[in-house]
Parts: C-alpha cells; sequence; structure tokens
C-alpha cells in the first residue's frame, strides 16, 4: 500500500507543480516597506489572481550593470508561498525581524535566508525563476547617499549592499519605484503608499502605486502596515468589446519619435504601449471628444509594439513599427 501511495504521490507531482502561477512584470506591486525600529518589513499588493502553491523569491541583493546578482556583496534570497489561491488585490506583509530571526508573512508561507532591510538604504526585488536566471515581477529601492545620488532612479550598477541597477524587464514608474524624498534628494528610512488610488485596472494600480509622489516618507518611524490602510479592487473585466472599426487612426507607422492618435470617440480612453514580451511601456490619457493628440515615443527601442486604447466597454489594438 505504501508504495502504491508513493507512485501515486510521483504521478501526482507534475500536477502540483503545474498549479504555479507564472508572474510577469507588473503582477505584483510593493506598497511599503520600513527599515527602522527593528522589524523590518514591506507588503505587496497581488494585481492578478494566483493560485496556491504560487513562489515569489525576495531578495535584497543588488542587481549588476553587467547583468548578474552582485556576488561580492551577495545577501539574502527569501521564498514566499501561497498556501491557497488569492484574489488580485490581496495585501501581504513580510516581516524581516532585521534578520534576527526568520522572515514571517502575514499570509502564505516564507522559506530562506535571513534578512535585513538596511537603514542605509536598501532595494527588496522580486522574482520568479532561480538566481542564475530570475524572471523580475517587481522593484522597490530607497537608497541615496549625501551626493543625492542615484537622484530620482536605481543606481546603475550594484558597487554595496545598499545599490542595484534596475533589474531587467522592469521600468521605473510602471513596475518597480524609487523611494525618496523629490524636494530634497534625501532618503527615507520608511515608506508607505498613500492609497490616492485603490481601485480600478492593474495599469492604473501600478502607475499610481509607483510613483513617488504617492508616498509618504519618515526618516524615524516605521509605519504600520498589517492591515493596510486601504483595501485593493482591481478591475478584471473580461467583457470588454473589440472595437473593429476605424474609431481611432494611429501614424505614422513605422514610426520613430511620436505617434499621432486620431479618434471619433465620445468617451475618455487610456492608451497603453506593449512591447512583444507583454511588458508595458506607456500608458497615456485620451480624454473624450479629442480629435487629436501626440504622443512621444523617442524613448522607445526600435522595435514593433502594440498599441491598446481602451475604454470602459471597448478595445481598440493595433501594431506600431518603431524605426530609428
Amino acid at each position: 500500500m505504501n508504495k502504491l501511495l508513493f507512485i501515486l504521490a510521483l504521478l501526482l507531482l507534475p500536477l502540483v507543480q503545474k498549479a504555479q502561477t507564472k508572474l510577469a512584470s507588473g503582477d505584483i506591486a510593493f506598497i511599503a516597506i520600513n527599515s527602522d525600529e527593528g522589524v523590518d518589513d514591506f507588503s505587496f499588493v497581488l494585481l492578478r489572481n494566483i493560485n496556491s502553491g504560487t513562489s515569489i523569491f525576495f531578495t535584497d541583493n543588488g542587481w549588476t550593470a553587467a547583468g548578474a546578482f552582485n556576488s561580492v556583496y551577495t545577501e539574502s534570497h527569501i521564498t514566499w508561498t501561497a498556501y491557497e489561491k488569492m484574489q488580485a488585490g490581496t495585501v501581504i506583509q513580510i516581516k524581516t525581524y532585521n534578520g534576527n530571526k526568520p522572515a514571517l508573512a502575514s499570509d502564505g508561507k516564507i522559506s530562506g535566508d535571513k534578512m535585513t532591510v538596511s537603514v542605509a538604504g536598501d532595494q527588496i526585488l522580486a522574482y520568479q525563476g532561480n538566481k542564475a536566471e530570475p524572471r523580475f515581477i517587481a522593484a522597490i529601492s530607497f537608497n541615496q547617499n549625501i551626493n543625492t545620488e542615484p537622484g530620482d532612479n536605481f543606481d546603475g550598477d550594484s558597487y554595496s549592499n545598499s545599490t542595484t541597477a534596475m533589474p531587467p524587464g522592469l521600468a521605473k514608474g510602471v513596475s518597480a519605484i524609487h523611494i525618496y524624498l523629490p524636494e530634497k534628494y534625501k532618503e527615507g528610512d520608511n515608506s508607505i503608499y498613500n492609497c490616492s488610488v485603490a481601485s480600478g485596472d492593474k495599469e492604473e494600480l501600478l502607475y499610481a502605486i509607483n510613483n513617488v509622489n504617492n508616498w509618504v516618507l519618515d526618516d524615524d518611524v516605521a509605519f504600520k502596515q498589517n492591515p493596510f490602510p486601504c483595501e485593493f479592487k482591481v478591475e478584471l473585466s473580461t467583457d470588454i468589446k473589440e472595437i473593429r472599426d476605424a474609431k481611432y487612426k494611429i501614424f505614422p507607422n513605422p514610426a520613430s519619435n511620436y505617434i499621432r492618435v486620431v479618434a471619433e470617440s465620445t468617451r475618455d480612453a487610456r492608451i497603453k504601449i506593449i512591447n512583444t514580451a507583454g511588458m508595458m511601456m506607456d500608458a497615456y490619457f485620451y480624454p473624450a471628444y479629442t480629435k487629436e493628440q501626440t504622443f512621444s515615443i523617442h524613448h522607445l527601442p526600435r522595435g514593433i509594439y502594440y498599441v491598446k486604447i481602451r475604454t470602459n466597454d471597448e478595445e481598440f489594438t493595433t501594431v506600431v513599427s518603431v524605426v530609428k
């Protein structure tokens, strides 16, 4: 009997492994981080539904310009695993206890190294895959030094345990955030999202959460994260009708520095530019009754992009080639 049960367990193992949800850039967002008062904790919100058994790695190990984790200043990697199916909008808090004891999650299981969130500035990177070939999902950084570097962005490289380059597949303001006091380029040891936008679709929430102007910082006092000050509602509507007529026209195509959108619509619309890897590169708002609007794309690398225009109940998608 025991042998039979063992064989059945082996046969069912692949099914269990397949249950894990494969996450993409922007499927979670960091919403708080504290490095004071000896607890050290951070929180993230799910922006899509996930299956039981889904795991996410979190690390304070910096990413180098060479395209690997910093091997000189090696740091912690912990694994969070969902005990059950979880809905988009769920907030998870992870306490690291300044590395004095194993980390603990408000929901789900934590395994791996002990972790410290440094008051000298640090970063938390979220990924799936493995250390050698990570697939990054989200990132948060709050390092600033006395020379006001790195300023309003991630460090260009990881040259200490408090610095990191932007991980591949992530973009500041979309799937990653660098926390600092904008008026002073000053570091804040503790920070939390101010809940200015707590409901909307995934892209709306990503842009609000990853905007440093929507965060509150304190250099001395840690913020309470559990329960989080607001509840998130992620709109996952699938009843969107595809627009097949010519309500929207986009030109030039191919394009280099800009695209022009001409519309015959009486509804507000959201415009998203998405690369072929599925990563959102830009998002814009197109007010109702606007006949024409121009958007800059000079920063986009050469390649093929999808332009999605969405109202409350309609969606239009076209392909634009960016040439340089």
